[in-house]
């Protein structure tokens, strides 16, 4: 099943666009209408939104020793939680003029030393829809986890990244899942990649 949505962009009105904030995020605050499913036009309506760019997410796999690699990183934004150190995928945002493969093959060099060979799309998504403009897109990356050394940190220090990796297998990674993950990037990975690893395996052992 393939969901169609109802309406699409024609359906929108901006009345008015303005940026109320720019920095690392810039936050702007949209005046719109849009269509109703009665057919009318609602009201005029006022919402904030943070924007960002666009960044890739890449679950890495050795499908020969049949190991995942995750990395874990401080993260000031979930202070309020048990700790700040998320367990994640290799993720960065997407720079002007780049592709999507470039920026995960990128990712994978700085933040785990490692160079992906065969790489394939998985799906894209919207971490919060009711207040952030960002797509993620997944992407899963073929590697050599012989060649790892999870005794190294990785991480860019101008970008002040402090890395960890986790090397684990395949059912010790998708066992996270009964596990409180916090990360959703992580958590939708690891699902996907529960779903899909025998077919993967069967692809990439060629």
């Amino acid at each position: 099943m393939k969901f169609k949505p109802v309406y699409g962009r024609k359906d929108v009105e901006i009345i008015k666009d303005e940026c109320l904030y720019k920095g690392f995020f810039e936050m702007r605050k949209l005046t719109l209408k849009h269509k109703k499913f009665n057919g009318d036009w609602s009201a005029p309506m006022a919402r904030e939104m943070m924007v960002r760019d666009d960044a890739v997410c890449v679950f890495l796999f050795d499908p020969v020793a049949d190991k995942v690699l995750l990395i874990e990183q401080f993260r000031p934004t979930v202070l309020k939680s048990e700790s700040p150190w998320l367990l994640e995928l290799v993720a960065g945002m997407v720079e002007e003029g780049e592709e999507d493969e470039e920026v995960a093959r990128r990712e994978a060099l700085e933040e785990a030393g490692v160079s992906i060979k065969r790489l394939e799309y998985m799906f894209k998504f919207v971490p919060s829809p009711g207040g952030l403009v960002e797509y993620l897109r997944m992407f899963v990356g073929e590697f050599d986890s012989s060649a790892v050394d999870v005794t190294k940190t990785h991480g860019l220090d101008e970008e002040n990244e402090d890395i960890k990796l986790h090397l684990i297998s395949s059912m010790d990674a998708i066992d996270l899942l009964r596990n409180d993950v916090e990360n959703a990037s992580t958590i939708m990975g690891l699902q996907w990649f529960a779903l899909n690893r025998a077919d993967l395996m069967a692809r990439w052992s060629i």
